[in-house]
């Protein structure tokens, strides 16, 4: 394909500067297949190194965009690169060395994303100055390269982007030949609402009616009173869920997925017939970079939209970055209140993988009803994100309980609640956003109830074991300036809903009093299905109370249930916003009490939950409570001294 003249066999003159100029002697053609040429380059080179870094040299390994990035990034840089194209019309030498620039600089910014951008494009034009000439001053070389290489760079970017869509069909094909489990074999739904706290929740008591549908489930099922996370933010939590593991047992880490040393529940049920389904809107701690996906054949976590793809180029979020930062300075030292919070909405806007409720159904419902004619039964996993920060309902949502933001400082508490400095806070800003958090609440039972509806009119539960769960509370101050979640072991953040509606269940209404933790969940789920040979999962089953209205002799269960936290985010290096430190916590929860071990200092808390449910008055020097204390830290001790605990982690007695 010739660009202009010299045609393509033209012999690179030696040594003639002046020669180079024929490079520019190129048509509109000419300036697209240039400028095609140099973005999907770039954006290869930036996936390649986002690949290498993660892998090899960044200590953290979620990736944080669409496993799609390997080809929508080289996609969006050709777009750009075609705009930046335009740029030959006006200044065409100057223009190629800022094109060789663009071609660098992404992958400079993935490489070292601790860097200044500035620094960085500096470093980038200055190998453009060195590196272009030698491409002017042989255009014959030049053009061979420009039209050979782009069909094997578009080839490249093709296979990748259908790589996912061959991968899944292997898994369909796969989950399809496997044998059907026993026939009459019930279905299993987990729904898991990320961040909502029992104590917000009118069937534990709450003030407000933020979960009519919860409440109408408790009715037809088992509500567990006293259940216990786990962990306090969402990938452990999610992985004490999928298999049945303290977090001291797993790789799951605020910077680390989870690996493939333990059985999963998708997977163990999938090898066993099942039709396995992930829906889920946490794409930042649940998405396929999470580890949470092994096993299941279908699993739909980032959507796939320009925007989306658009915030995966990191020449897009890093100027975004950069434009916040200049907002921020703007209101900071000029006083430009409106700024700071557009310049926030346009950076949630373009960061556009917060998936609602109601996104998260259809995309369930979608997939149920390709799966209707097979009758294979299914086991799918619901995530939903509505109530999580930064606690925004859809535009079509109800306040119920709150307002929308009025003021800048409102518009900025709600974009950017998670790094606020809590210290400014007042009690009614306070208040203000835990309004909004009932609201995400309500707005998500509401789309809860939507579903339930569905599925009653499909009778799709009258073969369904429906577990509703959430990962993890959240936390408004009400523990030494304690707030959102991840950083505390107290009740506002480990004190989780769970309700069991068995299959075709009539009303029951059981209340479950006693202390369970969410790692029984794999335990209870391959008992309930009868597949509990071999089975993998360490843990109590609940299954017993679940089939039969009768009380659970004593014994069943130890009433028992471990919680724990690790030190400090390395992704939030902003302290201001929880006013603590974060140390490793071990946390271990009775029927009656709550013990809390801080590792760091060896301080101990220890409350009463049925005399102090808020947990507001420490009993841990009360002489009366010697010996509780004792049997709580000596029983915790046990728990977490198991072979994989980390030395690191391992208490100090």
């Amino acid at each position: 394909m010739a660009l202009g003249n010299p045609p393509l066999n033209h012999p690179d003159p030696p040594n003639d500067p002046s020669h180079g100029a024929d490079l520019f002697v190129i048509g509109p053609l000419g300036v697209g297949i240039l400028a095609i040429d140099g973005g999907l380059t770039a954006g290869l080179l930036e996936a390649a190194t986002v690949i290498v870094r993660k892998r090899f040299f960044d200590s953290n390994h979620l990736y944080g965009m669409s496993r799609h990035f390997v080809w929508s990034i080289p996609v969006v840089y050709a777009l750009l690169f075609l705009i930046l194209g335009l740029a030959f019309v006006v200044g065409r030498r100057l223009a190629t060395r800022v094109l060789g620039a663009m071609v660098i600089l992404p992958a400079l910014l993935a490489a070292f994303p601790q860097v200044y951008a500035l620094a960085l494009l500096i470093v980038a034009l200055g190998v453009s100055i060195r590196v272009v000439p030698f491409f002017e001053n042989r255009p014959g070389l030049t053009k061979r390269i420009l039209a050979r290489g782009l069909p094997v760079l578009i080839t490249i970017v093709l296979i990748l982007a259908v790589e996912p869509l061959l991968v899944g069909h292997y898994r369909g094909w796969r989950e399809s030949s496997r044998p059907l489990p026993a026939a009459g074999s019930p279905n299993v739904m987990l729904l898991v609402l990320d961040t909502v706290a029992a104590d917000h929740l009118g069937l534990y008591g709450y003030g407000r009616p933020t979960s009519p549908t919860l409440d109408e489930l408790a009715g037809r099922g088992v509500r567990f009173g006293a259940v216990r996370a786990t962990a306090s933010w969402t990938l452990p939590s999610h992985a004490g869920m999928f298999t049945g593991r303290w977090p001291h047992e797993l790789s799951a880490g605020w910077l680390d997925p989870l690996d493939s040393a333990q059985p999963t529940l998708a997977k163990y049920l999938s090898e066993r017939g099942y039709a396995t389904a992930g829906f889920v809107a946490n794409t930042l701690y649940c998405a396929w970079d999470s580890g949470l996906d092994r096993g299941f054949t279908t699993f739909r976590d980032f959507p796939l939209t320009p925007l989306g793809m658009l915030r995966s180029a990191t020449l897009v979020s890093r100027s975004l970055d950069g434009v916040q930062t200049a907002a921020g300075w703007a209101d900071e030292m000029l006083g430009v209140a409106w700024l700071a919070p557009k310049t926030q909405f346009l950076a949630w806007l373009l960061d556009s993988d917060r998936k609602d409720a109601a996104t998260v159904n259809r995309q369930f419902e979608d997939w149920l009803n390709h799966q209707k004619p097979v009758k294979r039964p299914f086991f799918a996993f619901l995530n939903y994100l509505d109530a999580h920060y930064p606690y925004q309902i859809p535009p079509t949502g109800i306040h119920r309980f709150g307002v929308a933001p009025r003021t800048p400082r409102e518009a900025t508490l709600v974009l950017d609640w998670w790094r606020t400095d809590k210290k400014s806070l007042n009690p009614g800003e306070i208040a203000f956003v835990r309004d909004l958090y009932d609201d995400g609440i309500a707005h998500l039972d509401e789309q809860l109830g939507r579903l339930i509806d569905t599925l009653d009119r499909e009778r799709t539960l009258e073969n369904t074991w429906l577990i509703v769960v959430a990962d993890h509370g959240e936390s408004f101050g009400e523990h030494e300036g304690v707030f959102c979640h991840g950083m505390s072991l107290y009740q506002t953040e480990v004190h989780v809903p769970m309700v069991i509606v068995p299959p075709g269940s009539v009303q029951d209404g059981r209340l479950v009093s006693e202390t369970v933790s969410l790692r029984d969940l794999p335990a209870t789920i391959v008992d309930l299905l009868g597949l509990t040979e071999n089975s993998p999962f360490p843990g109590t089953s609940l299954a017993g109370t679940l089939r039969s209205v009768a009380a659970r002799a004593p014994g069943d269960h130890p009433g028992r249930a471990l919680s724990e936290v690790v030190p400090n985010n390395p992704l939030d290096p902003d302290r201001v916003r929880i006013m603590v430190k974060r140390p490793y916590l071990v946390s271990l929860a009775e029927p009656d009490w709550s013990y809390i071990m801080n590792q760091e200092t060896q301080r101990e808390e220890l409350f009463h939950l049925k005399n102090d449910a808020a947990e507001a008055h420490d009993l841990a020097k009360n002489p009366d409570a010697k010996e509780v204390l004792k049997r709580m830290r000596d029983a915790s001790s046990r728990l977490i001294n198991g072979p994989t605990a980390p030395a690191a982690r391992l208490p100090r007695n």
